[in-house]
């Protein structure tokens, strides 16, 4: 569903339309705090409606911003209008030629400045014949400094929303921004709770050089973080080498689609370990993990100082699942789940590795491999769990 903006965007070009002018093209482009983009751009064409697009860090994107009238705006500081056909420097600039191509004849861009400091594009375009009339002009610049402060309040909302989600995760971050900010605000959730970490990392890590470590770790956090998100779970933490990640869960019937979740993501980032470690890295040891696996009832919520707090999960359940890690490299398991995950997969007698004293706690564990799971094996064809997934 498209946000207020792009409404606020196709309501302001009927408007317009209503009012005489003939704007065929409404387009802005505005500089974002996101780590997987530069910039986004809203665009709303007649007949078409409001759309959302972004401009990722790429030669081209440089070039094609280069190649702008938003950019000749926006370093003069003032509008720039631009009638196509007059053979003027701006009518060799490739947007130019692309929206002439596209049957536009007059085009207006101006700066957006934001109360930071910060100047951002906005522009105006038309297909008829005459193209804008002066006084069209002259409302164009009336509604720039309304509009950019709309554009503003929304960016800084969605800055937010980026760090937010981008340091503690979309469940974590959405908490937070709604309020969730005092110490031990938060909740008991049960949740399938991952560890996974690098083998002999300290080792890495006092030879390799720091950007051959860098590289090393954002291979395996890529992989790890893509297939965990894909599978409906959530990354929560890198601690050095490690990641933590929780697949939440309500009843038997999602407890068993977590399970699942959860084993075919850690399975999937396992299976592009080794196709990442065949490809090679220069100068780079292959990666080989460790993964321990638990499920039960953790607090999902702030913990930390006054001023300086972490949303996280905390719990028995989060210890055990560390520890059922660090065993795994001690047995040479790339993955062990415990009993109550082997409980809900259904798969204790075929998968028991042994019972071994974890540290920290009193009694010896039980721990298992990992089942090879299949939908059909997991839920059968007329288990209401499976069908739930299905249908999902």
């Amino acid at each position: 569903m498209l946000g207020r903006p792009c409404r606020i965007f196709a309501a302001l070009g009927e408007h317009l339309q209503d009012l005489g002018v003939d704007v065929d093209r409404i387009s802005t482009g505005i500089s974002i705090l996101d780590p997987n983009y530069h910039g986004e751009g809203l665009i709303w064409e007649r007949g078409v409606g409001p759309r959302v697009r972004y401009f990722q860090h790429t030669p081209e994107m440089s070039e094609s911003y280069n190649q702008s009238l938003w950019k000749r705006s926006i370093e003069a500081g003032h509008m720039i209008r631009h009638k196509f056909g007059h053979h003027d420097e701006y009518d060799l600039l490739k947007v130019i030629q692309e929206l002439k191509e596209q049957g536009y004849t007059d085009y207006v861009a101006l700066p957006m400045f934001f109360s930071d400091g910060e100047v951002h594009g906005l522009a105006f375009a038309s297909r008829a014949v005459e193209g804008f009339k002066d006084e069209d002009i002259s409302l164009f610049e009336q509604i720039c400094a309304p509009l950019s402060l709309i554009c503003e309040l929304f960016n800084s909302r969605q800055a937010s929303e980026n760090i937010l989600n981008t340091y503690l995760g979309t469940r974590a971050g959405r908490r937070v921004m709604n309020g969730e900010i005092r110490r031990g605000d938060g909740e008991h959730i049960n949740a399938i709770v991952a560890f996974c970490d690098i083998r002999n990392f300290t080792g890495f890590s006092n030879y390799l050089p720091d950007t051959a470590l860098l590289q090393l770790l954002n291979e395996y956090f890529g992989i790890v973080t893509s297939r965990v998100e894909q599978h409906g779970g959530e990354i929560l933490k890198f601690i050095g080498d490690e990641v933590l990640a929780v697949f939440p869960y309500t009843d038997e019937q999602s407890a068993r689609i977590a399970a699942f979740e959860a084993m075919s993501a850690l399975r999937e980032s396992m299976a592009d370990l080794t196709i990442a470690n065949a490809r090679g890295f220069p100068d780079l040891p292959a990666i080989h993990v460790g993964m321990g696996v638990h499920s039960g009832r953790v607090f999902f919520g702030n913990v930390g100082g006054q001023r300086r707090l972490d949303f996280t999960v905390v719990g028995p359940v989060v210890n055990e699942a560390a520890r059922i890690a660090d065993l795994s490299k001690r047995l040479n398991q790339e993955m062990l789940i415990s009993q109550s995950v082997a409980e809900v997969l259904s798969c204790c007698e075929d998968t028991y590795v042994g019972t071994y004293p974890l540290k920290g706690f009193p009694t010896p564990v039980k721990v298992y491999q990992a089942p090879e799971l299949t939908r059909s094996c997991v839920f059968g064809p007329g288990n209401t769990a499976f069908l739930a997934f299905e249908k999902n």
